[in-house]
């Protein structure tokens, strides 16, 4: 029984050689299922797994607005939350399409904002029910 566990322990022991991340790291790949570890920071791995990819229109820019940040409520949530920041006053439709892996459009939400000059803001977007929200890559920002 003995030169079992020793025989377990060496496996594991060997099995970790050449991996540089702390054991709370591997034990997260473990658990999770996947390549996102553990991080240092107690909000670092909460931000990294919902963060958004967004591609912001031209027309954004031209009309004022700076997109700095975009997160998503967690797994399998259907509404997500951009940071929006207005050199000057702006008050319109912003338009947000969920993109699949080929970039298609599986999903759109509109939210009408009113922001005055130098100004910023998280602007929620809800999408539809009916939207497979585990499809979403990433979001496509623009204005109306």
């Amino acid at each position: 029984m003995k030169k079992g566990i020793w025989l377990l322990a060496m496996a594991l022991g060997l099995a970790a050689c050449g991996d540089d991340r702390s054991p709370s790291q591997r034990m997260g790949s473990a658990v999770d299922g996947s390549a996102m570890d553990f991080v240092a920071g107690p909000g670092e791995g909460v931000d990294r797994r919902t963060s958004l990819t967004l591609e912001v229109a031209p027309a954004m820019a031209a009309r004022g607005l700076t997109v700095t940040l975009g997160k998503s409520r967690g797994m399998g949530a259907r509404d997500a939350s951009i940071y929006v920041i207005a050199s000057h006053s702006f008050t319109g439709t912003l338009v947000a399409r969920a993109l699949d892996a080929e970039g298609r459009e599986i999903g759109r939400a509109l939210v009408e904002v009113a922001m005055a000059a130098d100004d910023a803001q998280y602007v929620d977007f809800t999408f539809s029910e009916e939207m497979d929200s585990q499809r979403v890559r990433s979001y496509a920002l623009s204005v109306r």
